[in-house]
């Protein structure tokens, strides 16, 4: 046991030494120094293979009324804001009234366009497959979608501007294209018909039978279609019925005749594209995805300006009429082949008038004739000398 006076002696050198002992101080601040405020840009998040994430949100600065007005807007060279159309000369018939949503001043309004009544169900049937380097396509050109009441009633508000007098019939449509196409050396004109969307529909031009803009004068069902002549159901704009993305690129909506993919209205950064974004034919090239896999590749894209989907075809088309009528809506031209290519002038007949005009010489294997557009077909055709064969 401690003493009390050797406790006392043990605290007192304790004290002692603690004082001896040095504590170093915290190491000094530097000056604070005032920072401007800078703005740093995001840069967009990027996914393996290079592609943009689909996180931008859909925005779009387009002007729905005041559309400029495509009326007789073909070209014979591929031009941004035009068709560069096979055929140059149109004889077929189309809405029988100017809407009053035609502005009068070459622009129109899309907010207040007519629209058929109805909604009618079909019984779909369509398929796509990719067998070998090749996407073959079945079906039978009924919509998964309803559609309007056709032949339009006299009692649709519509009937005072289009009195479409044809009725939606199935078709028998087998299709193959390019699984993995390849931009041409030179892009190709379009007929009347420019590729199938996935709901199993085909889609036209933007031009209607009279060569006038088919989306602003003619007037469509609640999903931007109607029958022409021989039945074939079609568009010739994005039908406001399909599904897309809420963000970022927009998804694919369908294929062009050479194979290339067709998308929505939104690029990348989610912003609406305009013509100003696409070349010549509606389109442009970066990395998408394509058959599950990221690619990069060309591709085109629907928008709210003329010529809506497909202005010429980058690649090389493997058809390029489904409908007896080459794909113009002939609403006045009585009588016609059945569609699907059934009683159609051959592809052979479509395709040596390519690039031609009416009455100009053109041959068939050892045929010779010239150019026209046979009554319900509204489309050149070589026609041999003497007429077509029995």
């Amino acid at each position: 046991m401690f003493s009390k006076k050797s406790f006392n002696l043990f605290a007192t050198v304790c004290l002692l030494l603690a004082a001896c002992v040095t504590v170093p101080a915290p190491p000094e601040q530097p000056p604070a120094v005032d920072v401007p405020n800078v703005d740093i840009p995001t840069l967009p998040a990027v996914s393996i293979g290079g592609q943009p994430d689909s996180a931008m949100p859909h925005t779009s600065d387009v002007d729905l009324t005041r559309l400029e007005l495509g009326d007789g807007k073909y070209s014979s060279s591929p031009q941004v804001g035009y068709v560069f159309s096979c055929q140059t000369q149109f004889n077929g018939g189309g809405a029988q009234g100017t809407g009053s949503w035609i502005n009068g001043d070459g622009t129109w309004d899309a907010t207040k366009k007519a629209v058929v009544d109805g909604a009618v169900s079909w019984p779909h049937s369509f398929t796509v497959s990719v067998q070998g380097d090749q996407r073959v396509f079945t079906g039978n050109d009924l919509p998964d979608h309803t559609t309007g009441m056709y032949p339009i009633s006299p009692n649709d508000d519509a009937y005072a501007y289009d009195r479409n007098p044809n009725s939606i019939q199935e078709q028998s449509i087998t299709l193959t294209l390019p699984a993995n196409p390849v931009v041409a050396a030179q892009p190709t004109c379009v007929g009347g018909e420019v590729g199938i969307m996935l709901s199993g529909v085909v889609i036209f031009s933007a031009f209607d039978a009279a060569g006038r803009d088919a989306p602003a004068h003619e007037v469509q069902d609640a999903c931007d279609g109607h029958p022409q002549q021989s039945g074939f159901y079609h568009y010739h704009s994005l039908s406001d019925c399909f599904v897309d993305t809420t963000s970022g690129h927009s998804v694919l909506m369908g294929y062009a005749f050479d194979g290339f993919g067709i998308y929505g209205y939104h690029g990348e950064d989610g912003r609406e594209l305009t013509n100003e974004d696409l070349d010549e034919c509606h389109g442009h090239t970066h990395v998408i995805e394509w058959d599950g896999q990221l690619v990069e590749m060309y591709h085109y894209h629907a928008t709210h300006e003329f010529p809506y989907v497909v202005g010429c075809f980058e690649g090389a088309p493997a058809v390029r009429a489904l409908s007896g009528q080459g794909g113009q809506n002939g609403q006045n031209q009585p009588g016609g082949q059945q569609g699907g290519g059934q009683g159609g002038p051959p592809q052979e007949a479509i395709d040596a008038c390519v690039g031609l005009s009416q009455g100009v010489a053109c041959s068939v294997g050892p045929n010779s004739g010239t150019c026209q557009t046979p009554p319900g077909i509204n489309q050149l055709v070589c026609v041999p000398v003497g007429g077509p064969p029995p």
